[in-house]
């Protein structure tokens, strides 16, 4: 790896970037140890110091993992979630060749916020079922789903076991809820003690939260739907074109928007 001392991008990132290529070009594998900071240093004739800063800032991005007293490794790539498909957690991993399995943390009838019921289209003495679940991949936490279904139109769907069943699924086949489209909005957030806590990682840590509402055939909510995923570990899929229009709804069928 040769780094050019004199162009104006900063070493370590020049670093970073070689790195990333390696790993691209498949030089450089999921679970490969990369050299020590001392190695690495001495490979590409740098500090120490910018060392660390690239492998740091490659830590953060979750291309590198660091396990304590062994070394840094090459982490395995990131699961790649397409938010314009309207997929499930379970079925998104099953088309990819994965196994999901799901740990109910709250399953229970409840009055739901005026934010909720809002999205939902619920009047005011309405209940809706609320489902939360951290989603597994294999022993690691992947994301945390929170869920809230009009109880009118899935009676006894609180009693369903959903730590081994799709919920679309479950809708689709069980209820005759044939789901449409969803609407919702992407951002990025920081892990707080409740999901430092659920996903094993450091407080702060980078997470991507994304909310909104899912429509049947007739455009009635049915779910509204809050989902925290790891930063580390998911990258979002999209895909937009120029001046194609949702014939449905007379807008475009994908616009990004920044606040």
């Amino acid at each position: 790896m040769v780094l050019d001392k004199n162009h104006p991008i900063p070493l370590y990132y020049q670093l970073v970037e070689l790195i990333k290529e390696r790993i691209q070009s498949h030089e450089l594998k999921p679970g490969n140890q990369l050299p020590s900071e001392r190695g690495l240093s001495e490979q590409v004739g740098i500090s120490r110091m910018t060392a660390r800063q690239a492998v740091a800032y490659l830590v953060r991005e979750g291309v590198l993992v660091v396990k304590p007293g062994v070394g840094t490794f090459v982490a395995e790539p990131k699961l790649a979630h397409n938010v314009l498909h309207l997929l499930g957690f379970t079925e998104e991993m099953m088309q990819r060749g994965g196994a999901a399995t799901s740990r109910v943390l709250e399953q229970a009838i409840v009055m739901p916020s005026l934010q909720v019921a809002t999205g939902l289209n619920l009047v005011s003495d309405e209940t809706a079922i609320k489902i939360v679940r951290l989603r597994l991949s294999g022993e690691i936490p992947l994301l945390l789903e929170t869920i809230f279904i009009p109880t009118t139109l899935c009676p006894g769907l609180e009693d369903e076991d959903l730590a081994a069943k799709s919920l679309y699924t479950l809708l689709e086949q069980r209820y005759g809820l044939h789901l449409s489209r969803t609407r919702q909005t992407l951002e990025v957030t920081t892990a707080n003690d409740y999901e430092r806590y659920l996903f094993d990682i450091e407080l702060g840590a980078p997470m991507i939260l994304l909310e909104g509402v899912t429509y049947l055939d007739q455009d009635r909510p049915v779910e509204y739907f809050k989902a925290i995923y790891r930063g580390d570990r998911f990258k979002f899929e999209l895909e937009s074109q120029r001046n194609v229009v949702d014939e449905a709804h007379g807008a475009p069928r994908f616009s990004l928007v920044w606040t």
